[in-house]
């Protein structure tokens, strides 16, 4: 009680000062208590703390933290119970070192002289148990049954709340409770010793932090200039010193500027910070597209605007399709349009009205090239056969709407056989197999009197007969294309 009334008595009678700072040192007294185990009964413990912090933004504040506490455990317990060689009645104390980070977020403003403030954060305990009547440390079974010290520097997750009393710049009080958790990273130990030891720690404290740097002195304070005693107003008014210096010229004095090199034409709050409404790294002021969506967060460019990498007019962070060719036209999601389905997206296309299914040129545009050379259909007919196959379909449906299109093509439809049978039947056979597919053609729309079907067959062979693989190729159907 007496340490709290004497930190109380340095608050009261500590100086003030206006400028606004952005590191703070302190100390101060607090207890804790360990908990959540069901083996060793230890009480709690004061010790003294040490902090060190740094304001990272206008709420925030990060804090490193120094504290040292030794517990005792309770040989008053009745029943005895034992894990081992320990006994949960016998004299054991426990020294624990607590190094520890945490992230606080004021509720009020900084400058509040009364505040609340809640953090997270964690850190290492480093630890051990000894036996108080030898002064030696413990010794249990580690996770591998070796034995092994009872000790650990240990990973631990911790959460807290202040109260902030702030009756001058430099001087703060912070009353705080915390709690911590033990994880169990880098302490090793049998399961018996893990599942009964505690793994929590909660404390109290009070402590008297100084705050310094960053903010520099009150400028009422210096002399001025000698154009200042020379200055005078327009109406002629008695001649006032000018201590309300700005150096970024964003309209806050340099005594209450937290943001001194703010560019010019930023738009700032009342501590001379940039304002940045839409959130997208881009100030107030500088940017050019003010309202940007909060989802275009980091796909901005350094004016502000949302960028669009392919120039579609959609921008990335909508763009369903954003490495489209620039000047395809596309749809609201950003994906091209192909109005003919030729596989040239519109605007890039100088056909744009191509039947469907014909083939094009990069253009879009029906590539005629393929008529200047016969084409070749390699037809699996089985044996003595003149049924088209499924995948030569394919090829006629597309050449159909090809020849449909241009309407001044003829065509000369030859069909060859291999030397299997007689001439006789590979002729008759030939020319059936002609005439199908020339039927086919019909059927998808090309006039019949354009086609000319001619049976060769065996004839004009292409490959040897005496294996399988050339009488397949020389099982054929040519078409010449002609005007």
């Amino acid at each position: 009680m007496r340490r709290i009334v004497l930190l109380l008595c340095i608050v009261l009678i500590a100086g003030s000062a206006s400028a606004d700072y952005r590191y703070s040192l302190g100390a101060g007294w607090g207890m804790a208590s360990p908990g959540g185990g069901d083996f060793f009964e230890l009480g709690s413990d004061d010790a003294i703390g040490f902090a060190l912090g740094h304001r990272l933004a206008d709420r925030w504040t990060f804090r490193f933290d120094v504290s040292r506490f030794r517990f005792s455990n309770d040989i008053d317990v009745a029943l005895a119970d034992s894990i081992g060689t320990m006994y949960n009645n016998a004299e054991i104390h426990f020294e624990q070192m607590r190094l520890g980070v945490l992230f606080d977020r004021m509720f009020l403003a900084p400058r509040s002289r009364i505040n609340v403030a809640v953090g997270l954060g964690g850190g290492l305990m480093v630890w051990k148990g000894t036996d108080a009547s030898a002064d030696t440390t413990l010794t249990v079974l580690g996770k591998n049954n070796e034995t092994t010290d009872f000790a650990a520097s240990e990973l631990y997750l911790t959460g807290g709340a202040a109260l902030i009393i702030r009756p001058t710049e430099r001087i703060s009080l912070h009353l705080q409770g915390h709690a911590d958790y033990l994880t169990g990273a880098g302490a090793e130990f049998s399961s018996d010793i893990a599942d009964s030891r505690d793994r929590w720690l909660f404390g109290v404290a009070g402590r008297l932090m100084f705050h310094f740097g960053g903010g520099g002195g009150d400028d009422r304070n210096r002399w001025p200039s000698d154009s200042a005693w020379r200055a005078q107003t327009p109406s002629d008014e008695p001649i006032r010193m000018r201590t309300d210096r700005d150096s970024d010229g964003d309209g806050v004095a340099d005594r209450d500027d937290r943001c001194l090199n703010t560019a010019r034409g930023v738009i700032v709050d009342s501590y001379g910070c940039p304002l940045d409404s839409d959130r997208d790294g881009i100030p107030d002021g500088l940017d050019d597209c003010p309202g940007t969506n909060a989802a275009a967060l980091g796909r901005v460019d350094i004016h502000g605007c949302p960028i669009d990498s392919d120039f579609d007019g959609v921008p990335d962070y909508t763009d369903a399709c954003p490495n489209n060719e620039v000047g395809a036209l596309v749809d609201s999601a950003g994906c091209p349009i192909d109005s003919d389905r030729d596989g040239v997206p519109d605007g890039l296309d100088d056909c744009p009205y191509t039947l469907p299914d014909v083939e094009v040129d990069k253009f879009g545009c029906i590539d005629l090239e393929m008529f200047s050379q016969p084409m070749v259909l390699n037809i699996d007919y089985p044996p003595g056969s003149f049924e088209v196959d499924p995948r030569t379909k394919d090829r006629l449906r597309r050449l159909a709407g090809l020849l449909n299109f241009v309407k001044d093509i003829r065509l000369d439809i030859n069909g060859y056989t291999d030397n299997i049978g007689t001439p006789v039947a590979n002729k008759s056979l030939s020319e059936k197999r002609a005439e199908r597919v020339r039927n086919f053609l019909s059927t998808m729309g090309v006039d019949a009197s354009r086609m000319t079907v001619h049976g060769r067959g065996e004839s004009n062979f292409v490959a040897s007969n005496q294996t399988a693989e050339g009488r397949a190729m020389n099982r054929r159907i040519e078409i010449i294309f002609y005007r």
